[in-house]
């Protein structure tokens, strides 16, 4: 994560972004977990299904390598994600911390502090 903070009125200015990239987010998370599905029920019958198998494991292939790119777009903005229910975006803000949530068009005070690897 890069050392960058916001302020208040740069951190709003931030929300069309990061809602473009939580709906992104949150899309192919789904898309991951019903291809994953898909692969387990075709497993049973593997010797029948390979091509597909091989072809739904293509595309989660696909589908983590883009989900990575988005979680990397979020770490260059220096904002990270918490896998909350509801998903809140942690923004790093120069003299309080903001959080965010898909979806509003306000910011909060930060619920959450990053992950610190």
């Amino acid at each position: 994560m890069k050392n960058k903070q916001y302020t208040r009125r740069q951190a709003l200015s931030m929300i069309p972004l990061l809602e473009g990239i939580t709906v992104e987010i949150a899309d192919r998370q789904t898309r991951v977990l019903g291809i994953e599905s898909m692969i387990q029920a075709l497993r049973p019958t593997a010797h029948v299904h390979k091509e597909d198998i091989q072809s739904h494991q293509a595309e989660l292939a696909s589908q983590r390598m883009e989900l990575r790119r988005a979680g990397k777009e979020l770490d260059r903005l220096g904002c990270s994600l918490a896998l909350t229910d509801p998903l809140e975006v942690f923004i790093p803000g120069e003299d309080e911390n903001f959080g965010w949530r898909p979806g509003e068009t306000f910011l909060r005070q930060a619920a959450i502090e990053p992950f610190a690897a």
